[in-house]
């Protein structure tokens, strides 16, 4: 980008710096918050399918809120190996069209981490709830991205009247 005539010509160059920080998600009770220590944004992640449904399950998530971040991707790296996790997921592609069935999960051993490319619906890293209710779990990531944090987000709920069904294992 630049503007020229014929006395002067001036460059404006725009970058986007990384930054870098700590991802905490965590569950209190019943609710699993995310923390992206980065940026100091903090928000309930979603509940185990107990909380919702008559099964009883605890091998998966509702999820209500997703987003993705048009200018700059995002990096999360687990801080300690050997706890899965599970990315759910939707292809840029779809922008803001996107449809609940559009949506994939992913499961991670946690051995390694995972580059989300600006544009990719997602939300964060979803871990398994402790086995009973008065304990607590929490992982911790590596997280880097963009200085710029514009972030469009869906309500799942509100648009479409559906909670997304994560698996959080393998054999859900």
């Amino acid at each position: 980008m630049g503007y020229s005539d014929a006395n002067v010509f001036v460059l404006f160059v725009f970058c986007k710096l990384p930054v870098e920080g700590d991802f905490r998600v965590r569950w209190v009770g019943d609710v699993m918050y995310g923390d992206n220590l980065t940026v100091g944004v903090s928000f309930k992640v979603g509940y185990p399918c107990a909380r919702r449904t008559s099964d009883g399950s605890r091998d998966h998530i509702l999820v209500r809120d997703v987003n993705y971040h048009p200018d700059g991707g995002q990096v999360f790296f687990p801080q300690s190996e050997g706890q899965p996790y599970v990315f759910l997921l939707a292809p840029a592609a779809f922008g803001d069209g996107i449809q609940p069935e559009n949506f994939r999960a992913f499961f991670f051993d946690g051995t390694v981490g995972f580059h989300i490319a600006p544009g990719v619906w997602h939300f964060v890293p979803y871990i398994q709830p402790p086995s009973s209710l008065g304990e607590e779990a929490e992982m911790m990531f590596n997280n880097k991205q963009s200085s710029v944090y514009a972030c469009v987000a869906a309500d799942m709920i509100k648009e479409f009247g559906v909670y997304l069904k994560v698996p959080l294992t393998l054999d859900a």
